[in-house]
């Protein structure tokens, strides 16, 4: 392969990030010395971790025809703008799902409270601190959005409304898994879960970046999109199958994310639709009683709810169906005809990375 995408996209994304945050850092500190903490939340959250997993895809679909091609400044602009679209929605998830840990550090909304409590302000500091992370999420979206309309003339605008309408896919599926947290257990099928996955997850975190690269590229058509498409969203449902996985069975240590989250939050993952459905009586009970009650889940009830998912064959089900969508985005990846032979290649790889990593 010509180029290594995943280290091109870390240097790009770090350079324009950096220079973002120091325009913003100055026309804040020029209009009042108090926005410090707003300013310095965003760069820290959005530059201490990740994998920059979107901007190598959006590289990808810039490549996606003649891979190696010089990159823009409107290429750029984009790569950087789906890492700020990305801190946005984890900004604004962390809040929904009380989250205080996340790429190693604390949530926006967690470091307010803390500032507010450290700095003994006059309020109720985890409220204070909802209410300051919900701002620093909006900051990071309009920012993304700031970036992608800077754009050339003849690009700025498919690029918007391609992102536009990747944001309304995932304010879908977010409704739809809170609302599912919210539901029986016994309510919730396969199918529900596959849904929020294809919104929430395939949509904006493989399929969006791609589209974009490859608007943005100027060389894309209608079939080349399609093509892409019925790449990404089985491979975003691999992805987000094996996230579920991972937050099930991880170390915090290295995830960094609290472990059993998922069943705090209580999440109706593919896991533990499938363990209820399998389970005993006895055991569904218990999962009814962890899920579809007030009560929150206690360690043991994490414990309990890893056992039962291991046990009833819920896990071995998850694994066989990411083998089933990992299989469905190879197919596609073979009939693709509008993609260059490289382009085919990092998408075969980066499929296995996603849907087998461990972390």
């Amino acid at each position: 392969m010509v180029s290594d995408p995943v280290s091109i996209a870390k240097s790009v994304v770090e350079q324009e990030l950096s220079r973002l945050f120091g325009e913003v850092e100055f026309a804040a500190k020029h209009t009042s010395p108090r926005l410090f903490h707003l300013t310095w939340i965003i760069r820290d959250f959005t530059l201490r971790g990740g994998k920059r997993f979107r901007a190598t895809l959006v590289l990808a679909g810039f490549w996606s025809r003649r891979w190696g091609r010089e990159l823009d400044d409107d290429v750029r602009k984009v790569m950087a703008s789906v890492e700020l679209l990305q801190s946005y929605l984890l900004v604004h998830d962390d809040i929904m799902d009380r989250d205080e840990i996340r790429r190693g550090g604390p949530t926006a909304h967690a470091w307010f409270r803390d500032v507010c409590v450290k700095d003994g302000l006059l309020a109720d500091c985890p409220h204070y601190g909802i209410s300051q992370g919900i701002t620093a999420g909006d900051l990071l979206e309009s920012l993304a959005v700031r970036l992608l309309s800077s754009t050339s003339p003849d690009v700025a605008r498919p690029l918007v409304n391609r992102y536009t309408d990747g944001l309304m896919k995932v304010a879908f599926g977010q409704y739809l898994d809170v609302l599912l947290a919210s539901l029986p257990l016994e309510l919730v099928s396969e199918q529900d879960v596959i849904t929020v996955h294809t919104l929430k997850t395939a949509s904006y975190t493989v399929e969006l970046p791609l589209h974009l690269g490859a608007i943005v590229s100027r060389e894309s058509s209608t079939k080349l999109l399609n093509e892409l498409s019925s790449y990404a969203i089985p491979a975003g449902v691999a992805f987000q199958l094996r996230d579920d996985v991972i937050g099930l069975f991880g170390k915090t240590e290295v995830t960094g994310k609290p472990v059993g989250s998922d069943v705090v939050q209580k999440k109706k993952t593919l896991l533990v639709v499938k363990a209820y459905e399998f389970a005993g009586e006895s055991a569904k009970e218990r999962l009814r009683e962890i899920y579809s009650t007030g009560k929150q889940p206690s360690v043991d009830d994490v414990n309990f709810v890893v056992r039962t998912v291991e046990e009833t064959g819920a896990l071995d089900y998850t694994l066989r169906a990411i083998d089933r969508y990992v299989a469905e985005a190879s197919k596609a990846i073979e009939e693709m005809t509008e993609t260059s032979p490289e382009a085919k290649e990092f998408l075969r790889e980066l499929l296995l990375k996603m849907a087998y990593r461990e972390v």
